[in-house]
């Protein structure tokens, strides 16, 4: 067997166990909802569901008492849909709520903190939920995560809503999330894009500015570096809504349209946070250390089965939270697990010694950028074989 004949079966055999994850994870039963309202009333002996929504009773001396409703809610996080049961007693009021499935990281899920966001809104009218007239503190860090809580709340207590009072939900606005951190995106990246059509000294300072700029517009205040979470959040077809969502689309949209059009990796060069950190700390300790040829073929290898292995793993489970291994969220947020916190030392202690480490020989981003590339080479033969045959 050819070298090449063994890289496409190989390819072939990848490809199709991925799907087989998919096709898997799609079939995985749906969690116990019931088991949830139960927990939401735990005096309930009885529990009936009607249109999507569960009526709830307790029995006394042979006497049916409803006790309230519980419905199922969805809201968007970083991980694609949260699935919340809320409950919503007889008066109207919100009585719990118990998360029934999310992608979340254990990270960001934490911050969030579920349990503190449902015993605040406890006692709350529906018409207050609904119409957001409360306050609510939201968690620096994990917003998306705390706004997918909220935004499942919302959801389950607006079905209940319509269902049991007639009450007509007010309907809000979509209006588009334009703001700073997408205008700093979009500059960022035409920096990039204007710098590496550059061959003379303006190149490597406008390279120094868009990173330092990258690492603290995207890394520090928004805490959202492109992760391969997010990545696998589209593969499942978890596609957030644009008005909400503007600032991911600007930022997968750059990273992949900028490889298939210019053939270079803009935003690893210029926008990446995590890439301009381990930069600046290789400028202090000089970075200037290669390893052996061998050892790059190796690590390189390891990490591309690694992202592969990852996929693979968020494509059963269908929990995008999984595939966070990067330790972004440490740095930027300052939380994180043990592992991601011993990580991230050996990268940055790793980074005074090698040009940025994580970005050659982890990154699953660097793996993504190879993918696209290989496409957009592949496309261009066909395309110049195509105008060769038309042209005879």
């Amino acid at each position: 067997m050819s070298g090449k004949t063994g890289n496409s079966l190989l390819t072939l055999i990848i490809i199709l166990a991925l799907f087989a994850a998919l096709w898997a994870g799609k079939m995985k039963p749906r969690p116990d909802l019931t088991r949830l309202v139960r927990d939401i009333f735990p005096e309930a002996t009885s529990i009936e569901l009607a249109n999507g929504i569960y009526s709830v009773f307790r029995e006394n001396n042979n006497v049916k008492e409803l006790l309230g409703w519980a419905a199922p809610g969805i809201g968007s996080g970083y991980g694609g849909p949260l699935l919340s049961v809320a409950g919503v007693n007889t008066s109207g009021k919100f009585i719990g709520a118990e998360v029934a499935e999310h992608g979340e990281t254990y990270v960001f899920f934490r911050m969030a903190r579920p349990k503190n966001v449902f015993k605040i809104l406890n006692g709350k009218s529906f018409k207050e939920i609904t119409e957001r007239n409360y306050t609510l503190e939201g968690t620096t860090g994990a917003s998306r995560s705390f706004e997918a809580l909220i935004g499942s709340v919302e959801n389950a207590v607006t079905k209940i809503a319509g269902e049991k009072f007639n009450f007509l939900v007010p309907e809000r606005r979509k209006s588009l999330e334009f703001g700073f951190v997408e205008l700093a995106l979009i500059i960022l990246f035409s920096i990039g894009i204007f710098a590496s059509r550059k061959k003379s000294s303006i190149k490597e300072n406008l390279r120094w500015f868009s990173q330092s700029a990258g690492l603290l517009i995207i890394g520090f205040w928004e805490n959202s570096p492109i992760t391969i979470a997010k990545i696998s959040c589209f593969l499942l077809g978890y596609f957030p809504q644009v008005h909400y969502n503007l600032y991911w689309y600007f930022l997968l949209g750059g990273f992949a349209l900028t490889i298939l059009v210019l053939g270079e990796n803009i935003h690893c060069l210029y926008v990446c946070p995590f890439g301009a950190l381990q930069r600046f700390i290789g400028t202090i300790g000089g970075a200037n250390k290669k390893m052996p040829a061998w050892a790059v073929k190796l690590m390189v290898g390891l990490r591309n089965y690694l992202v592969l292995a990852v996929v693979f793993l968020v494509l059963l489970t269908r929990k995008p939270g999984l595939a966070s291994y990067e330790p972004f969220g440490v740095i930027f947020s300052l939380n994180g697990t043990i592992m991601l916190w011993l990580l991230l030392v050996i990268i940055l202690i790793s980074s005074l010694i090698f040009n940025t480490p994580w970005c050659y020989y982890f990154c699953p981003m660097q793996a993504c950028t190879e993918i696209i590339q290989s496409f957009r080479q592949r496309t261009k033969l066909l395309w110049k074989e195509k105008l060769i045959k038309g042209s005879r």
